[in-house]
């Protein structure tokens, strides 16, 4: 029998902690992350809490965030192994160093958005003001490189970024570019940025070391389908973006 641990690709946001809004009542709060100001802004459920430990202490686990290095350096789990970070557009290593090969890929990939991800970012914004939204926004940038622009809505309806979004497709404003939306999240990512190139690159890695050995995915969006698909088995929690789209696939 095989002794090799698992690896595990795992998104943080709403998979292994949530916001306190998304928290059920009565239920006891584990700090998961702080705001720039050291304040908890996520928690983990007890469930939560003992699938972190059960994972950490069977597998090797490697985070696949959208989070920003500078946001993942506020998640308070002890992660040791790396970090997929931006979508996929930075990779950490173990001490939180800089991949500087896959920096480099991303580099060349995301020359032809620089100065279009800024313009793409004011404009979305000002389609919100238009609409009579408030919104915030900004370029997701690391590392002398800008990787996505990511825009939020300041109220409790996460319709109202389905509505903006509907409007800058319709100006025609993202050729070449893709979108992840899960309910206060609507991103905009450049072809040649993604969480499945990077994950693909670290698992190219991982098996020139280790050889083959069991992969598991674990995320709760569509789009993170697309690393998790990589993986011989993958979840995602119930009551989910993806769990829903399954459930709706099922009821039709």
């Amino acid at each position: 029998m095989s002794t090799k641990r698992p690896l595990v690709f795992v998104d943080l946001d709403d998979t292994l902690f949530q916001t306190a809004r998304k928290m059920p009542e009565g239920v006891a709060r584990a700090v998961a992350t702080l705001d720039v100001n050291g304040q908890p802004n996520g928690f983990m459920t007890p469930v939560q809490q003992a699938l972190v430990d059960w994972l950490l202490g069977s597998a090797d686990v490697v985070p696949v965030t959208a989070r920003s290095v500078e946001a993942y350096s506020r998640v308070r789990l002890p992660f040791s192994l790396g970090a997929i970070c931006s979508h996929g557009g930075t990779m950490l290593g173990g001490q939180g160093q800089l991949d500087s090969d896959w920096h480099g890929v991303m580099a060349d990939a995301l020359a032809p958005f620089q100065e279009r991800l800024h313009t793409l970012s004011e404009t979305t914004l000002a389609i919100g003001e238009s609409l009579g939204f408030s919104l915030r926004g900004w370029v997701v940038e690391e590392n002398d490189l800008r990787h996505y622009v990511v825009t939020k809505h300041n109220g409790a309806d996460d319709a109202v970024l389905a509505t903006v979004l509907a409007e800058v497709r319709r100006r025609g404003l993202l050729e070449g570019m893709h979108v992840h939306g899960n309910g206060n999240n609507l991103a905009f990512l450049p072809q040649g940025l993604s969480k499945r190139l990077a994950v693909e690159e670290w698992l190219r890695r991982d098996r020139a070391r280790h050889g083959e050995r069991p992969v598991l995915g674990f995320g709760d969006s569509i789009t993170d389908l697309g690393f998790m698909n990589l993986c011989h088995l993958w979840a995602t929690p119930a009551r989910s973006q993806l769990a829903g789209a399954v459930e709706g696939l099922l009821n039709d």
